[in-house]
């Protein structure tokens, strides 16, 4: 079992690069960020989420073990249970849809061929689930990981997903692409604490505009050489944070910022002591 292939400029790395369009000439400098446990650990869950959304079973029990890029996974009861949560999710749309995509590839170059360009790079992504009844398209993801919750609201990742559902939806079902009003991002995180199941509406006009004035111009800034290095939250999971200069400027100043003011009474009052 291994790891599906990602594009340079995919779904699941988009909070950096559109954050910092100078990320991506870096990473072509740097080795490949090594993966670890945790995301192996990922991919049988989501192997098993597949299982279960095209045969309705997931054919492994408890204690199985399959090697994943050179990882041995076990099934574990905590995967079993997050993977029934996610089914049962999908299964509540999926009963009132009129179309659905189950770990689909989908790709973003309609953004430039519905305007007779030619995309300047090929950006797609695999989405979990999506699924269409008529008004409201609904793009799912599953997260298997721990700790901080992923933040739903105008999330980049599924923002993308629901584009690249879109413009397939369009392709293969115009009639209920006509009909749409909404696209509801939703995750399932059962490991993250909290609610593990979170949604965010957004209009369709709303994506679409993001996408036209957000998404398309930031990889046509990176595929003509890139602009300047942003560093911000996204760059503890860019691979070139390790030594980009800029970055590391913004973690000085953020320690510097986080010392107190320096207060010349105080410092007095304690001199006294």
């Amino acid at each position: 079992m291994s790891s599906q292939r990602h594009a340079r400029l995919g779904p699941s790395s988009s909070d950096i690069w559109l954050n910092c369009t100078g990320a991506p000439a870096m990473w072509a400098t740097r080795p490949p960020r090594k993966v670890g446990f945790a995301a192996h650990e990922g991919v049988l869950a989501h192997t098993l989420c597949e299982a279960a959304l095209t045969i309705h079973a997931v054919p492994w029990k408890e204690g199985a073990t399959f090697d994943v890029d050179g990882d041995s996974i076990q099934v574990t009861p905590e995967m079993l249970n997050a993977v029934q949560l996610f089914a049962a999710t999908t299964g509540s749309i999926s009963d009132a849809s009129q179309w659905r995509v189950v770990e689909g590839e989908v790709s973003l170059a309609w953004i430039w061929t519905l305007l007779g360009e030619e995309p300047p790079e090929n950006v797609f992504g695999t989405s979990d689930f999506g699924a269409c009844d008529g008004f409201t398209l609904y793009v799912l993801d599953f997260k298997f990981g721990r700790g901080k919750g992923v933040r739903v609201d105008r999330n980049t990742q599924l923002l993308l997903y629901a584009l690249g559902l879109y413009g397939k939806l369009v392709r293969e079902r115009p009639d209920l692409a006509q009909t749409i009003e909404n696209v509801c991002l939703v995750i399932v995180q059962p490991r993250a604490g909290g609610q593990p199941v979170r949604t965010w509406t957004i209009s369709l006009g709303d994506l679409l505009y993001w996408g036209y004035s957000t998404f398309k111009p930031s990889v046509e800034i990176i595929a003509n050489g890139g602009g300047p290095l942003v560093p911000g939250n996204h760059c503890f999971f860019c691979a070139a944070s390790i030594d980009c200069p800029v970055y590391a400027r913004y973690r000085t100043q953020r320690s510097i910022d986080s010392f107190p003011d320096y207060d010349p009474e105080l410092d007095a009052e304690l001199e006294t002591i």
